[in-house]
């Protein structure tokens, strides 16, 4: 044992030590350990959301299932006050590629360490951090993806790790309460799709309609309204009135020649974003073959070559495990297509009100995105075209002709697939 004054070197425990510690009675009252609801979670079933909607607490539900308790209870389940559904706030959450929910902004994962906000006016969800440094200390009052406007009032805390208690499963009302929906009314919402949904007009048609030979017809012809449904069915009846013609034609050996201006030239010219001088001078079959390509997926990239890919063909361990092929003992290696892509930057100077910029483009890595552009530049599309949207420190957005972002086209007049592939 030690001589010090304070030394707990000693051969004893004290009687604290025993009743606390060591022995002695201990309280028998069984406390529940503390646990926290996932953001991504609803908080009346505690299972994972697909449609989820908000209140002005920041509470998460799935919508299939507080709608029903609304109406049965007519309160909110996790303060126990008087809701209704009017308000319900829906919500968007955006995921990335992997499927996991992120920032849009900053394309930061969420996890249970992120704080999570929401702005009531869109239902856009964001992280506090992009919320704080591009609206709140620059004073820039629009949303950062829709550019509404909203106020200080409208942004919704969904997730604050500061605030662990907020969101403890058993102070929740309908825990301490034990309120829940009956088997029926779920088996009644999983059942029926027209559960507790006021349908009528067009909606109660659509409805009807599905499962009969009217809706797979409608189906078939690629749905929307019946003005376009009869365009489809015209475009497609031509293609097939051209392909039997084809048919007679190589069957008694006449030579191809170019078509007039048909239905086909013009669904190709609409499909290929071509003029109608291109369609017109474009072999029937030719066009046809496009179409046809289009419609299955399969269009070709049109600047090409043959390339050796690092993998076999797979005919050596196809015929071995396969009877229906013949014997390989040799592999060989695969050979695919791959587009050519330009070597060299392309450049632009681009005159404003404030003065020029200069601006580089990345032609080998998006080919299709800069030549789009620098086509547009030749036209003069984006003469007299202003900056609709400017955010301090962050971004300017521009070459909308309508001014809204919404507006516009391509020069093949259609949207074309991304050049960027995110892996």
């Amino acid at each position: 044992m030690g001589k010090k004054q304070h030394s707990k070197d000693r051969m004893f425990i004290t009687k604290t030590e025993w009743a606390t510690e060591w022995g002695g009675a201990k309280s028998k009252e069984l406390h529940t350990p503390f646990k926290r609801l996932p953001f991504y979670c609803c908080a009346l079933t505690f299972t994972p959301f697909e449609i989820p909607v908000c209140t002005k607490d920041g509470s998460v539900f799935e919508i299939m299932h507080i709608v029903p308790y609304i109406r049965k209870f007519g309160k909110h389940p996790v303060t126990g006050n008087q809701l209704k559904q009017e308000d319900l706030i829906p919500l968007t959450f955006h995921k990335n590629s992997d499927g996991e929910f992120h920032c849009p902004v900053l394309n930061k994962v969420f996890t249970e360490f992120t704080h999570i906000v929401a702005v009531r006016t869109t239902g856009n969800v964001f992280c506090y951090e992009a919320v704080k440094e591009l609206n709140i200390k620059t004073k820039n009052w629009k949303e950062l993806l829709t550019d509404e406007e909203f106020t200080r009032e409208d942004l919704i805390t969904i997730q604050n790790p500061n605030d662990l208690e907020s969101k403890a499963l058993v102070e929740f009302d309908h825990v301490k309460k034990g309120l829940k929906l009956d088997d029926e009314e779920l088996k009644k919402m999983e059942t029926d799709p027209t559960y507790n949904i006021n349908v009528h007009g067009d909606i109660k048609q659509m409805l009807a309609e599905l499962g009969t030979e009217k809706g797979k017809q409608a189906a078939l012809l690629g749905g929307g309204g019946s003005k376009a449904q009869n365009e489809r069915a015209a475009a497609l009846s031509a293609l097939l009135e051209a392909r039997s013609r084809i048919k007679e034609k190589s069957a008694k050996g006449e030579a191809k020649t170019t078509h007039s201006y048909s239905v086909v030239d013009a669904a190709s010219a609409a499909v290929h974003g071509r003029n109608a001088a291109a369609a017109k001078a474009a072999p029937t079959d030719k066009t046809v073959a496009r179409i046809a390509m289009h419609m299955a997926g399969e269009r070709d990239l049109v600047n090409v070559k043959m390339v050796k890919s690092r993998y076999t063909t797979g005919a050596a361990s196809r015929s071995f495990t396969s009877t229906s092929y013949d014997p390989v003992t040799t592999n060989d290696y695969e050979y695919i297509k791959v587009e050519k892509k330009p070597k060299k930057k392309g450049y632009v100077q681009l005159h404003t009100t404030h003065g020029d910029l200069n601006i580089e483009l990345h032609c080998d890595i998006t080919p299709r995105t800069c030549e789009n552009f620098i086509t547009l530049c030749e036209r003069g599309y984006y003469n007299g075209v202003s900056f609709h949207r400017s955010i301090r420190n962050f971004m300017i957005q521009g070459g909308d002709p309508t001014g809204t972002g919404r507006g516009g086209e391509s020069i093949w007049g259609k949207p074309f697939k991304d050049d960027l592939q995110i892996i």
